[in-house]
């Protein structure tokens, strides 16, 4: 990542510009890469605790749908994954209201400074004191995590402006996923002309009941979100989404970390996760994972 862009794109963001939208026409890009994404997100590290602990009551009717919503589908037995899960604000407030507290939780961004601050907010608000979410960096595209281990896949406008990669998105949830996947999505069907317009020009997501279909999937409910903390022009909505069927499905398999995209298992030795079968060396800063595929490193003579 070219540190000139890091500063250039730092001084967008204090002009209170668009960062996705000036990265796209600096790479010459029509919808957001991994990159943009990162760097977008990360220069924004703490903004979204800070909207919360401005006015916490804002929250309180969005998480309270979704933590009912997960609550019909996560039970105590179960393994939670949050995709894009940001500044953990929206899943710790969801775990703290949901009748039954899931097993395993695990959640993932593709931003380290959010994941570092996030952590520091579960740690403040978490209402169920012996409870531990497991965090890592990794991208949505390649998750670092053994095939059919999670029971339930969950997002909140992680996907969002992810267009051009939507269908690569879902397949890997569906490669990783055993039981559902329950996305917290703009909806562009449920958008006004005006509102297509904005996430067209922004390169958010569209059509993913038909994507899901395409795959082998069924979006079994679509439920409109009442989302008194967003925005109007990017309405809110629950797709309930059944995975493929796998004929050789483990039902009873544990999260473990992986190779991200693969089924090759990681282990822990001396501050890093190594893989012995693929000689990748992934590191590991202030007790969080940096499972990206860019940040392996080849070192086949540890092994």
């Amino acid at each position: 990542m070219d540190y000139l862009n890091l500063l250039e794109a730092r001084d967008v963001y204090n002009r209170g510009e668009n960062v996705t939208e000036h990265l796209r026409k600096k790479f010459k890009k029509k919808t957001n890469t991994s990159e943009i994404i990162e760097i977008a997100y990360d220069l924004q590290a703490g903004s979204y605790i800070k909207r919360f602990n401005s006015n916490p009551e804002k929250a309180e009717l969005y998480v309270s749908q979704v933590a009912k919503i997960l609550s019909e589908f996560v039970h105590k037995t179960d393994s939670l994954l949050d995709v894009g899960t940001g500044e953990l604000t929206t899943l710790t407030l969801v775990l703290n209201k949901m009748i039954t507290t899931p097993k395993n939780v695990l959640a993932f961004d593709i931003s380290w400074s959010r994941l570092i601050r996030g952590r520091q907010f579960f740690k403040s608000k978490n209402s169920k004191k012996k409870f531990e979410i497991s965090t890592f960096v990794a991208d949505i595209k390649y998750i670092p995590l053994h095939s059919n281990c999670i029971d339930v896949i969950t997002s909140s406008h992680s996907l969002e402006p992810n267009g051009e990669n939507l269908i690569k998105l879902i397949k890997e949830l569906f490669r990783v996923v055993k039981k559902k996947i329950i996305l917290f999505e703009p909806s562009y069907e449920f958008s006004s002309k005006e509102g297509k317009r904005r996430m067209d020009k922004l390169g958010y997501i569209r059509g993913i009941p038909n994507i899901v279909e395409k795959l082998g999937g069924k979006v079994t409910e679509i439920i409109p979100i009442d989302d008194n903390k967003g925005n109007p022009l990017n309405p809110t909505a629950c797709y309930i989404i059944e995975p493929l069927k796998f004929k050789e499905k483990q039902e009873n398999r544990v999260p473990i970390l992986c190779v991200p995209g693969t089924d090759f298992k990681l282990e822990y030795e001396n501050g890093f996760f190594n893989s012995k079968d693929t000689g990748l060396v992934y590191p590991i800063l202030e007790d969080i994972p940096i499972l990206k595929n860019k940040y392996g490193i080849l070192a086949t003579a540890k092994f």
